[in-house]
């Protein structure tokens, strides 16, 4: 089980809910101070508010001074433009995906991106030091693929 984890994007805070249920301690971290409101009241109304510490602020900035058994990372993916690209290239996130990757990946080796369905797979797997594995998993509603799910370090399923 991991001790702490970190919400580097956490928004409305459904991930870090989660987290909360079975880590002991989750560090949630949003730039928009409503989405932190939102995700403290969630987390309120699931009753895991004491496992969860809120941050305002910019993951990108707070990284290098944080510290943690896994980052979780759902950062923002700009809007429903994604889903008229055929493939989704990291680099259209804001910030990009290869910094945020890059600086999550100075707190630990463990790492989950999750990411949209048409994200460059090739891309994700590019991100991993050479000779590292990298699970790539789809999470599928309905029969249709609508995320993807990268897992890095220790997450792998063995």
């Amino acid at each position: 089980m991991m001790t702490v984890v970190i919400d580097g994007f956490c928004g409305a805070g459904g991930n870090a809910i989660q987290l909360a249920m079975t880590c002991n301690h989750v560090i949630a971290i949003d730039i928009d101070p409503v989405k932190i409101e939102l995700a403290k009241n969630n987390a309120k109304v699931y009753g895991v508010e004491e496992r969860i510490e809120f941050i305002v602020g910019d993951f990108m900035q707070l990284a290098p001074s944080l510290s943690a058994d896994c980052v979780f990372l759902s950062p923002p993916w700009g809007g429903p433009e994604y889903l008229r690209q055929d493939v989704y290239s990291l680099s259209n996130m804001t910030p990009k995906g290869v910094d945020i990757f890059e600086v999550a990946s100075q707190i630990t080796d463990n790492l989950a991106m999750f990411l949209p369905r048409n994200v460059d797979v090739d891309e994700v797997i590019g991100l991993a030091v050479p000779g590292a594995a990298v699970e790539i998993e789809q999470n599928f509603l309905n029969r249709r693929v609508k995320t993807v799910t990268a897992y890095f370090g220790n997450l792998i399923s063995e």
